[in-house]
């Protein structure tokens, strides 16, 4: 999936449109539809970060609002202009040269599907002729996808901030991509309108980097020894998979990625670590509180009353150790976090 897109009758105009958000950004995207006409001449591709009984009635949940036609997204499905096409439950959506893909890779900051991979498979196979659009959402899935976008040769729309629900997402692209415009979002459609259908330039090379991360999302056989070009090995492990993660300079952004593909920001990663060590400490409290029951068990049935007491202060130690964690967990649901 790393040649460049293709020199059709389309190719130098603006046709396509990708579209994320996370919290808030399902309010942000019926607005959006319900303002933008029926003869609307590009196709959008929308990726939310949506529960998945939400994912099962999404489009349905949308088509009331909107004059284009709306489908949950299908793989191999083509692309039409004046359709609008949602990702569904658990598999991440991209572009492909004429169609559309869903892969079940690996989660990237901690969602599937991801804005980042739909992005990014927009910047290879459109560039200059797609416009990505980043609405109202928490943390800052879509900014590394939108800065690929944006260095192909495609323009880059954030809900204006001050209009969001949530403005994490849509600031978190406004720093990644200094070009990207601010729009408040009652101005978006008619943004949307005016740069569609208009002529662009050709595209050229994919930076090899994009193209290479695309293909660890496709599960295209990328390899370790290629993988590890992208970045330098961090001290840090994948909450996920446990895998070493590699650190990304991406130019504002840091990131980070395994080799089985796994993909954080820095504030996703942050977000992981903390998820991975509150399962760790549960963890280890059942483990502690079942183990200083099965001591006492072994402490009554033992008939040595030196073994006995050894064994009953074993479990008592262990009941320390118990408490100890349990007040470890009660002073870290109190604050905040990074």
């Amino acid at each position: 999936m790393t040649t460049v897109c293709s020199t059709g009758p389309d190719a130098n105009v603006v046709d396509t449109v990708v579209v994320g958000g996370s919290a808030g950004g399902f309010n942000a995207l019926r607005a959006l539809l319900s303002e933008l006409p029926a003869d609307f001449p590009a196709a959008m591709v929308v990726c939310l970060h949506q529960p998945v009984q939400a994912h099962l009635r999404f489009a349905e949940s949308l088509a009331s609002h909107s004059r284009m036609p709306i489908e949950t997204a299908e793989d191999g499905r083509a692309i039409d202009p004046g359709k609008v096409y949602i990702a569904g439950p658990d598999r991440h959506l991209m572009i492909g040269a004429d169609h559309l893909h869903l892969r079940r890779g690996a989660h990237e900051n901690n969602f599937r599907p991801a804005i980042d991979p739909l992005f990014r498979s927009a910047a290879v196979y459109r560039g200059p002729r797609a416009v990505g659009v980043i609405l109202s959402g928490l943390m800052d899935d879509g900014a590394a996808g939108a800065r690929a976008l944006s260095r192909t040769g495609g323009q880059i729309v954030v809900q204006s901030p001050e209009t969001t629900e949530f403005p994490d997402m849509p600031q978190a692209t406004l720093d990644a991509v200094p070009s990207a415009r601010d729009v408040a979002l009652g101005d978006l459609a008619a943004t949307l309108v005016d740069l569609v259908g208009a002529s662009c330039a050709d595209q050229g090379k994919v930076p090899w980097d994009i193209g290479m991360e695309l293909k660890i999302t496709s599960l295209e056989g990328s390899d370790m020894e290629s993988e590890r070009k992208l970045g330098t090995l961090s001290p840090f492990n994948c909450p996920h998979c446990n895998g070493v993660l590699w650190e990304i300079e991406d130019g504002p952004l840091t990131r980070f990625r395994c080799h089985t593909g796994h993909a954080y920001s820095i504030q996703a990663l942050n977000d992981a670590q903390e998820e991975a060590l509150d399962a760790g400490l549960f963890n280890a409290l059942r483990a502690h509180r079942g183990r200083a029951e099965l001591v006492r068990k072994i402490a009554r049935s033992t008939r040595n009353k030196t073994s006995r007491k050894t064994l009953e202060a074993r479990a008592e130690r262990i009941r320390e150790d118990t408490e100890l964690l349990e007040r470890i967990i009660t002073r870290r649901s109190g604050a905040p976090r990074a």
